[in-house]
């Protein structure tokens, strides 16, 4: 009896469960939204047999309820719904995501910057509550940056059901564009107004780890152009500093700025020389420039320069290449800390992964660690004062030096480890044209293996792939892949000559995918 009571009771529970999840999930408010209550119905861009395409620029602090939308991944997409409705069948349904400093779409044409596929779906079922937002999951999250308009563009192909309406409240200005009546997919821009759809996102603070990106500056480097980071005691007090970056100028015409604690009293600074694209660090007045040492543009570099009270060094991509002595006392003002710009010198190209410590680090230390993200991975974290993921945001992990961004700054996907810095896999082949029927992550060949091996996945759609290394403890070892994939299928190879023999697991995520495989390295 008591057996039969608890079985019972079990499955009762169990069903209330799934009713609550299934409540919940038609009755949830996004994290962020413009509006959810009031508004007209709308019959663009759900209701309309045929198909239809918009596009609709939200400017920045749209998303401004129940709190302003922070900066971060964008990982779910939000409408309201006018009407209620159970089989809605939808044909090619696309989003796409950009942003841009405009606060108004193109008069009299489609909005053409760049934008990223976000969802992709050749059949989908939408069952909407009236009043209620209806969701969507992003198959690719989409770094937002709050002090710059998002614009969005859904489209669908046709539709069998009564169709969807969406609530719209009228703003001034050309907010949303429309495809022109009576035409179907590929659809050809018709009209525009200030019609504003009920929207919500879900937004993850610090990018979420899902995907790489780096600051990018204008080129030329303009000094309005740069992130500001308010004074905090913990930036001075000390004599010893380290700082690092890997930097891809995009030009030489103006000084690229890495770093500079003080403003106009150069506390501290690292940055690159105009025309030369030599480096050089500051303190006050006081200025040590390498030798034998030049920056390229528009090519990846790790740079780190150290001081200990006598001597600057100066290393490239981990390497030791420039000791110069230097008399020097670093500041201890007020003023804030900048990346990209000094006082009138500017920055350009794209700044990643900005490290400031306040000890010398050493050359084994530097080398070690510059294609390692996370400081958990590091070999020490002994006067770490910040770190800069630049993951589309501009927060400091470590001690909360956090920035704002001043003028046209953004950033760009990159993979990490960065390409061409010798950090990452031996290659990435992919292996034919046919598009394969569903993911799949396969054994490593050979294996055991010594030092090197081949992995081998598929993806039947285009969309982010993110395949790492972890060893027994779960510590992550190597990024082998974080990048936008087609479909297909692909070998990545592995070498893990700087590893001990051991046990270690590969996993890939890719959309709802995710596999985790085990590998044997015998030396």
């Amino acid at each position: 009896m008591k057996g039969l009571f608890s079985t019972t009771c079990s499955r009762t529970l169990l069903i209330l469960f799934f009713s609550f999840l299934l409540f919940t999930n038609l009755t949830a408010q996004p994290q962020y939204y413009n509006f959810n209550t009031g508004g007209a119905s709308n019959n663009f861009p759900f209701n309309l047999a045929a198909g239809k395409e918009i596009q609709v620029l939200y400017a920045p602090g749209t998303f401004a309820s129940p709190m302003p939308a922070p900066q971060g991944m964008i990982t779910h997409f939000f409408l309201r719904a006018s009407t209620t409705a159970n089989a809605n069948t939808f044909t090619d349904v696309e989003i796409k995501m950009g942003q841009t400093a405009d606060t108004s779409l193109p008069a009299g044409a489609w909005y053409t910057g760049t934008m990223t596929t976000v969802f992709s779906n050749p059949s989908l079922l939408i069952t909407p509550v009236a009043n209620e937002f209806f969701m969507f999951t992003l198959s690719t999250p989409f770094p937002y940056d709050p002090t710059q308009s998002l614009i969005v563009n859904i489209k669908q192909c046709g539709h069998t059901g009564t169709g969807i309406g969406v609530f719209h409240t009228v703003i001034p200005g050309f907010k949303r564009s429309t495809s022109l009546v009576g035409t179907s997919c590929p659809f050809v821009y018709g009209q525009q107004g200030g019609f504003m759809p009920h929207t919500g996102v879900n937004i993850t603070a610090g990018g979420g780890g899902v995907q790489n990106f780096a600051l990018r500056l204008p080129t030329p480097g303009v000094n309005t152009n740069y992130v500001g980071i308010p004074f905090n005691a913990a930036m001075v007090g000390f004599q010893n500093v380290t700082i690092e970056a890997w930097i891809k100028p995009g030009g030489l015409t103006t000084a690229n700025t890495i770093l500079n604690k003080g403003a106009a009293s150069f506390d501290y600074q690292l940055g690159v020389s105009a025309t030369t694209g030599i480096p050089f660090f500051r303190a006050g007045t006081a200025i040590g420039t390498a030798t034998n040492f030049n920056i390229a543009a528009n090519v990846w570099t790790h740079i780190a320069a150290t001081y200990d009270g006598a001597n600057v060094r100066f290393y490239k991509d981990g390497i030791l290449v420039s000791t110069v002595p230097l008399a020097a006392t670093l500041g201890s003002s007020s003023n804030e800390m900048r990346l990209g710009r000094g006082n009138a010198d500017a920055g350009s190209g794209n700044l990643e992964e900005v490290r400031l410590w306040s000890v010398a680090r050493t050359q084994a230390q530097i080398d070690s660690n510059k294609c390692k993200k996370w400081p958990s991975t590091f070999t020490s974290t002994t006067g770490l004062l910040a770190v800069w993921h630049l993951d589309s945001t501009l927060v400091d992990s470590v001690s909360g030096f956090n920035g704002t961004a001043f003028g046209n700054v953004g950033f760009d996907t990159v993979s990490y480890p960065l390409p061409g810095s010798g950090c990452g896999p031996t290659s990435i082949t992919p292996l034919n044209n046919i598009v394969p029927d569903k993911y799949s992550l396969e054994q490593n060949y050979p294996n055991p293996f010594n030092p090197t091996t081949n992995i081998k996945f598929s993806i039947p759609k285009g969309g982010f792939v993110e395949l790492k290394v972890f060893d027994l403890l779960g510590r992550e070892i190597a990024t082998l892949a974080q990048d936008p994939f087609e479909a297909g299928t692909y070998i990545i190879g592995f070498n893990a000559g700087n590893l001990s023999s051991g046990i270690y697991f590969y996993t890939i995520v890719s959309g709802d995918f995710k596999e985790t495989k085990r590998m044997l390295l015998i030396k």
